[in-house]
């Protein structure tokens, strides 16, 4: 392989490593469930916690393994996952499935007492605990 097909391939991988780290980071929050899809969306101040528990759709290749959050200027804001089930799909804050409800994921996240928006598909809403 020649320098200049080198310095190619090291460029691109940089950018592709920038992109992602800007998409994590700073990009905007997206989830793939519309608001309706996962209602109730009930949230509870438990100390230095936050518990969120939602409605996951009953779908036979897509589920839920918990939501990604970020905190941007004293503002919490939570996404729900959708992942399809034969993918590699890791959540910021993993869902637990109750035996009596296994179609309610519960999730725990860390909270200081931020105003919390969750981003839906097709929507945002302010939520207070």
């Amino acid at each position: 392989m020649n320098m200049d097909m080198k310095i190619r391939l090291m460029f691109a991988a940089g950018l592709l490593a920038l992109s992602t780290l800007t998409a994590c980071a700073g990009g905007k929050m997206r989830s793939d469930y519309k608001k309706n899809d996962v209602q109730p969306v009930k949230i509870e101040k438990v100390g230095d916690s936050l518990q969120i528990t939602y409605h996951m759709p009953a779908e036979s290749l897509f589920y839920s393994p918990g939501i990604d959050f970020v905190n941007e200027g004293g503002v919490l804001r939570i996404a729900i996952r959708r992942c399809g089930i034969n993918e590699k799909c890791d959540a910021m804050a993993k869902a637990a499935l109750p035996p009596a409800e296994p179609w309610t994921p519960k999730v725990t996240l860390p909270y200081g007492g931020e105003k919390v928006v969750l981003v839906y598909a097709d929507t945002e809403e302010t939520l207070t605990p």
